[in-house]
């Protein structure tokens, strides 16, 4: 009975070692997902900033401004501006007011850094082109990562309505943005 017992069993436990190594196969065939892109990431960050922030529509309009390198505020890049633009983009998506001062001159803009916004000018641009808020941002480059800060402003008197973090996989396309690699 003993014999008849154990050769009922190794087929199944062959079976159920079979089934454990198919199952260990398939996980380490299954490709990691792609690192999210930065305007899926922007996107999803600024929509959670808003949903979480409905009054924010209340202190319209607002004016971007481009993100800037975190180790030097006078400072930004391709990737400081488009992640302005993207934020920009969004917040109008989700119905705030938000300013094309480009249209306009008395921005201080820098040829190749974009719409800088320094802490003494920004009462008067606000002032000057009628905004209640700004978006304000900064990012820093790490070894591995990208991490980047967004915040929405209040002109009067500089206190911060709502605010974000984020990080991304510093990949080549990223790089390529910076600048700097």
């Amino acid at each position: 009975m003993h014999a008849s017992v154990t050769s009922l069993l190794r087929p199944a436990i062959a079976f159920g070692l079979a089934l454990a190594l198919t199952a260990c196969a398939s996980l380490s065939d299954t490709p990691t997902p792609p690192p999210k892109r930065l305007d899926e990431t922007l996107g999803a960050a600024t929509a959670a900033l808003v949903e979480a922030n409905p009054i924010l529509a209340e202190y319209g309009p607002l004016i971007p401004t481009t993100m800037v390198d975190v180790d030097d505020l006078n400072r930004s890049s391709t990737l400081g501006r488009l992640a302005s633009e993207i934020v920009a983009a969004e917040l109008t998506r989700a119905g705030l007011q938000v300013r094309e001062v480009r249209l306009r001159g008395r921005l201080y803009v820098e040829e190749h850094t974009g719409e800088l916004m320094l802490s003494r000018l920004t009462p008067r641009l606000g002032i000057d082109q009628g905004a209640r808020t700004l978006m304000v941002g900064t990012y820093a480059v790490g070894e591995e990562r990208l991490y980047l800060t967004l915040r929405i402003v209040r002109v009067g008197d500089g206190n911060a309505l709502a605010a974000t973090q984020l990080s991304l996989p510093l990949t080549n396309d990223l790089r390529a943005m910076l600048g700097r690699w």
